[in-house]
């Protein structure tokens, strides 16, 4: 079956002296070297067409999952996953994200029909994994989880193209929202541009305990004049998100806890490893902000904008209080804003282009040359490792930003 738009991964490789001895050691893990899933258990419903697929979803049970066969299945319904279950599934059979391919009418078709959404879930949704597949060309969200949802993990996913947010996580009015959410080893981006300034990645209200990791976002950007929100925004009393060893390519934005005041937006959290790039020619706000969110911390981040706004990290509002912004590599100051206070400790706000081994395509691994990153860290207790998942310190101490330099390495990285 014809496979729409396959997703191109290019590579960039450094090339370093090495002796026959030793092997260079090949790195690279956004979205990249995924780890496969352990082979479904339960019920297991095979599907090759969008009837199966549609007919699988209206009969599900807990204890199922929906195994769906490479091709394109050109979206009728929304698949709405709606009442009570445990443990469910809606994955590719490989795990090749882009062989299987949900589609949409189109992101700014507003004569949508039956397909406002990809997947939707309401109801009491307990643990639900959507895996090796793409979702594309949807008017609002390719993943909706609505409040009732809990444990929701995404794994190993490919979105294009939403009309808004690509995953939307709602709250339920009352002070509860969706809870220990996972989004790893998966793509997210734009062919172009948005429709509009109204998107985000990952846009979650009022959870707690979620988990984004190893992921790449890119081209998450407004058509010229309009600003895009967040690739990753956890707000509207969310807590103790982890966001770590992400990539992230010409967003207007990249990760923020907390947006406005709101007797704390969010709570507490880390965001660490990550990489955030975005070329001259693009233009854009803020790497990282911690607004109204007290207790977090931001370490050993790379953050290299081109130039294009001049405080990469942020935080700001009085709730930001107790904020730790360590051993993060920089081309730009660290601005605290409207009375937030924290503790500023071992970064570094002056790197260049020559730091890195392809800084103009957005790969912001450390090149040897880059002296005043490499070995000049301090210690932090909630930083082992780095963006590639390589152990720190590889040198006499450790790195500043998200690599951790080690001369033996060829770097793979996904675009």
């Amino acid at each position: 079956m014809a496979i729409a738009l396959r997703f191109a991964i290019l590579t960039s490789v450094l090339v370093l002296t090495m002796t026959l001895s030793a092997p260079p050691h090949v790195t690279g893990r956004a979205a990249d070297r995924v780890p496969p899933l352990p082979a479904p258990g339960g019920h297991v419903v095979a599907v090759s067409s969008e009837a199966q697929l549609q007919s699988a979803v209206t009969r599900l049970a807990s204890n199922t999952t929906i195994l769906l066969a490479p091709g394109t299945y050109d979206l009728t319904r929304t698949l709405s996953i709606n009442g009570n279950f445990t443990n469910v599934a809606i994955r590719g059979a490989s795990d090749d994200r882009d062989a299987v391919v949900l589609k949409g009418p189109g992101m700014a078709r507003a004569a949508y029909g039956h397909v406002p959404y990809g997947i939707w879930t309401g109801g009491n949704v307990q643990g639900i994994t959507i895996a090796n597949l793409t979702i594309r060309d949807v008017f609002y969200h390719p993943i909706v989880f609505n409040a009732g949802t809990q444990n929701p993990r995404i794994y190993n996913v490919h979105l294009i193209d939403a009309g808004a947010q690509f995953i939307k996580s709602n709250p339920d009015g009352a002070g509860g929202g969706v809870n220990n959410g996972i989004v790893e080893y998966s793509v997210i981006e734009y062919t172009t541009t948005a429709k509009d300034a109204y998107v985000n990645g990952v846009d979650v209200h009022t959870g707690a305990n979620w988990i984004i990791r190893d992921n790449v976002f890119r081209n998450l950007v407004a058509p010229r004049g309009g600003l895009a929100g967040p690739a990753v925004l956890m707000w509207n009393h969310s807590s103790n998100t982890v966001t770590e060893r992400n990539l992230f390519i010409n967003c207007a934005r990249g990760i923020a806890y907390g947006l406005q005041i709101a007797g704390f937006d969010h709570t507490g959290g880390i965001i660490r490893n990550n990489m955030i790039f975005r070329a001259a020619r693009q233009s854009g706000d803020v790497g990282i902000a911690v607004a109204d969110s007290p207790n977090t911390q931001v370490l050993n981040n790379t953050v290299f904008l081109s130039g294009t706004y001049g405080t990469p990290i942020e935080y700001r509002f009085p709730g930001s209080r107790g904020v730790v912004i360590g051993n993060n590599l920089l081309d730009g100051a660290i601005g605290a804003r409207d009375g937030a206070t924290g503790v500023e400790t071992g970064n570094l706000a002056s790197a260049r282009a020559a730091f890195f081994v392809d800084a103009v395509r957005g790969d912001l691994h450390l090149v040897k040359s880059a002296t005043s990153a490499i070995d000049r860290g301090l210690n932090l207790a909630g930083v082992t490792d780095d963006r590639d998942g390589e152990v720190r310190p590889q040198g006499m101490g450790y790195d500043i930003g998200a690599d951790e330099y080690r001369p033996d390495e060829l770097v793979k990285e996904s675009r």
